[in-house]
């Protein structure tokens, strides 16, 4: 095979040997580009973006510790059963919820997966307007930047 190669290479011109080379060279260069290069500098742009959504989220989250640490359990529930209550304010809000699961006094809930700006705004609505109390909450980032994982929520 390398025999093959080194004759045909000397079987040409000083010229196409020239224009050989410099095509190797540039392909060379562009296989370093997009296989290397392009595909690494994409991940860094999206690391960085991650990051940013990320501390963006932390701050929000530390504006609202303020407020949630004074949301009192005093407030009376209003407007029917829990279960009912759920319902309603989660589909004004256009938020679903995949299982609901009584448990004594308290209901636990599984959401799809919704934006962190949209969450919020619920549990707010439903401490202050409802009167409902946020016993537990677990959350999980999803793929995209600002949507989580409400993998369970216990209310009462």
């Amino acid at each position: 095979m390398k025999q093959q190669i080194l004759s045909w290479w000397f079987g040409l011109q000083v010229r196409e040997q020239r224009i050989v080379s410099l095509a190797g060279v540039v392909i060379a260069i562009a296989l370093f580009y997009w296989l290397l290069w392009q595909p690494l500098h994409q991940a860094k742009i999206q690391r960085q973006q991650t990051v940013t959504a990320a501390q963006l989220q932390l701050q929000r989250l530390q504006q609202a510790i303020p407020s949630l640490l004074a949301a009192g359990s005093a407030s009376v529930r209003t407007g029917g059963s829990l279960a009912q209550i759920i319902s309603n304010s989660a589909r004004t809000q256009s938020i679903t919820v995949s299982r609901m699961q009584p448990q004594n006094e308290q209901l636990a809930l599984v959401l799809d997966d919704l934006s962190f700006e949209r969450l919020l705004p619920w549990l707010y609505e439903l401490q202050y307007q409802h009167g409902v109390h946020l016993v537990s909450l677990d959350l999980a980032q999803a793929d995209k930047p600002g949507i989580v994982r409400v993998r369970r929520i216990v209310v009462e």
